[in-house]
């Protein structure tokens, strides 16, 4: 019984402070905030390919991204025309021990999932201000037939 009031606890914590943040509510007036998003963040820009052994796009994948410190949250996104994908993502200003995990599956059952983890420590630079940071991350995917 526990357990369920802690999952609950958490759940209605989790969907008030989305929602305050939303409305533009901050409880620490040091870190600057713009439409209830705090500026003090590194943003990475998450840029992917998925091809199969030939080197031909694959559309229709689906792609579940995660998050190290957000386990449960699982982003779905799918490729387009030519294979590709691309989600921006927030982490936390010290982001040092975050890692994106990414899982490649295709849903027609024709080639075998691949997966692939990024630590921040691999994400690349692309620019700094004094309240944010952000990142790239390029990631070619190829698929084989099972």
């Amino acid at each position: 019984m526990k357990k369920i009031k802690n999952k609950y606890h958490l759940l209605v914590t989790s969907l008030l402070t989305t929602l305050l943040g939303f409305l533009g509510v901050s409880c620490d007036n040091s870190v600057p905030v713009l439409y209830g998003v705090a500026l003090d963040r590194n943003y990475v820009d998450l840029n992917g390919e998925v091809t199969n052994e030939d080197g031909q796009p694959l559309e229709s994948m689906q792609v579940r991204v995660n998050r190290s410190y957000m386990r449960r949250l699982v982003d779905t996104l799918y490729t387009n025309t030519s294979g590709e994908f691309e989600r921006d993502y927030a982490f936390t200003k010290d982001g040092s021990n975050d890692t994106l995990f990414i899982e490649v599956n295709d849903t027609s059952d024709v080639y075998a999932s691949e997966k692939v983890k990024i630590p921040f420590s691999e994400m690349t630079k692309v620019n700094e201000s004094e309240y944010a940071t952000e990142y790239s991350v390029d990631v070619k995917l190829q698929l084989k037939k099972k």
